[in-house]
């Protein structure tokens, strides 16, 4: 089975658990074409952020498990990083994680005439995520269907 990555699920599990023996999150996982060969790219994270050091320690052990397993064919890069400031979110976890914090969102249809949207992210249920925007006196909560979500991002907050 072909994972979301476009990587084989056990690799992708597999890095998860070497991310996680870690203490970290794998945040996501990305297996494209690039140039003549391949970019595997990992985002990694946790509480407090991370350094260089734990994405060398990632990349080493990914590295590690790579070349012994050898299931990735052809030439690749890999690249292990920090997901940023302005972070994307993949999985649900992270709407519940950054339930209070500053987000961006894009949408597939219209939201009250909008189709980005810029507010703390209020609430969560699985099926739609609200986002308050405290510029709106009147009615601050924009409710949106998890389907039609283009892309959230945390917005950088200074």
């Amino acid at each position: 089975m072909v994972g979301m990555s476009g990587l084989p699920e056990k690799v992708e599990a597999e890095i998860e658990k070497i991310v996680a023996s870690e203490g970290m999150e794998l945040v996501h996982v990305e297996y494209k074409r690039q140039g003549g060969g391949y970019l595997l790219r990992i985002d990694i994270d946790k509480d407090g952020g991370v350094n260089l050091e734990n994405c060398e320690l990632i990349s080493h052990q990914v590295s590690t498990y790579l070349d012994v397993e050898d299931p990735v064919p052809g030439e690749y890069e890999l690249q292990v990083s920090s997901p940023g400031l302005d972070r994307k979110f993949y999985r649900d976890s992270d709407y519940r994680k950054f339930v209070g914090r500053l987000v961006r969102v894009k949408t597939s249809k219209a939201i009250r005439g909008l189709h980005v949207i810029v507010g703390r992210l209020k609430e969560f249920d699985g099926q739609r995520v609200v986002v308050t925007d405290p510029v709106m006196k009147k009615d601050p909560d924009y409710e949106i269907p998890l389907g039609d979500i283009k892309e959230t991002r945390l917005e950088v907050e200074i």
